[in-house]
């Protein structure tokens, strides 16, 4: 074959290879562009996923803080409502203490019931320690209201001027009654049994309370519980209010210092 004819040949054997390696240059570019597609399809989707993951999961945190907090609120409320109905049992008739007690009793360890399951390990000491407290203050609160009512029935019947020097038998009566109530814990064993029979007869000559009212402190008297004195409290000082207080601010301060987690808050 002349040079010519091979001039004449190139070309159509060269043209094959060269529309080929289009071919398969396009098909190529075709393939990388449809994967950077689907690569970039499958990033936004997964993008997509995380989102709604974070979203779900800030959701929930949000719904356990607010469930947290409502728990919190009424436990609080609870207790606060078991102590007004303490303080004020003294002056409920003795035969509607008991049942008046019991309810917010109930109401206290009920409102416990979903700390146990929400509340962080700090959270739930605090409110495990007001709990003990208003269990106790429930304990006593019966003999404290018949304790603090005849401390306030001698106080009323105190001489309007001098009552240690006053003449006036009842006033007198009620003085020493009254001293006998705040001074009783600290007496012997042997000096209560004695002085028993006097505190009786002062407590009625007083003629501040009832029979029944009376035999009921002399009762207790007999008893001489080992949280007397903290019951009585003083004209200043009330131990277990003061203490439900403490406790009551500890578990506060716990509650509020509970913050959502940091997800949650807008961007």
């Amino acid at each position: 074959m002349s040079v010519a004819d091979i001039g004449a040949v190139l070309p159509a054997v060269l043209a094959l290879p060269i529309s080929v390696l289009a071919a398969w240059w396009t098909r190529r570019s075709g393939d990388r562009a449809a994967g950077a597609t689907l690569s970039a399809a499958h990033s936004q989707a997964s993008a997509a996923l995380a989102a709604v993951h974070v979203q779900k999961q800030n959701e929930q945190e949000l719904r356990q803080q607010t469930a947290l907090a409502d728990a919190s609120s009424g436990f609080l409320r609870a207790s606060d409502e078991l102590v007004a109905t303490v303080q004020r049992l003294s002056d409920v008739d003795h035969d509607r203490r008991s049942a008046q007690l019991a309810d917010h009793g109930t109401a206290v360890e009920s409102a416990f019931g979903p700390l146990e399951l929400l509340a962080s390990p700090d959270l739930l000491s605090r409110a495990t320690g007001l709990l003990q407290h208003c269990r106790r203050l429930e304990k006593l609160a019966l003999d404290r209201a018949v304790l603090r009512s005849a401390v306030a029935a001698m106080e009323d019947g105190w001489c309007d001027s001098d009552a240690e020097d006053c003449d006036h038998p009842e006033h007198g009566a009620a003085w020493v009654a009254w001293c006998f109530l705040v001074e009783w814990p600290d007496m012997e064993a042997e000096k209560r049994r004695e002085e028993r029979g006097l505190l009786e007869f002062c407590l009625l000559e007083s003629e501040r309370m009832s029979e029944e009212d009376a035999a009921r402190v002399v009762a207790l008297a007999d008893r001489c519980p080992s949280s007397w004195s903290a019951m009585v409290g003083g004209p200043v000082r009330d131990p277990l209010m003061e203490r439900f207080t403490s406790l009551r601010t500890e578990f506060v301060d716990a509650a509020r210092s509970v913050r959502p987690h940091p997800s949650d808050a807008p961007a």
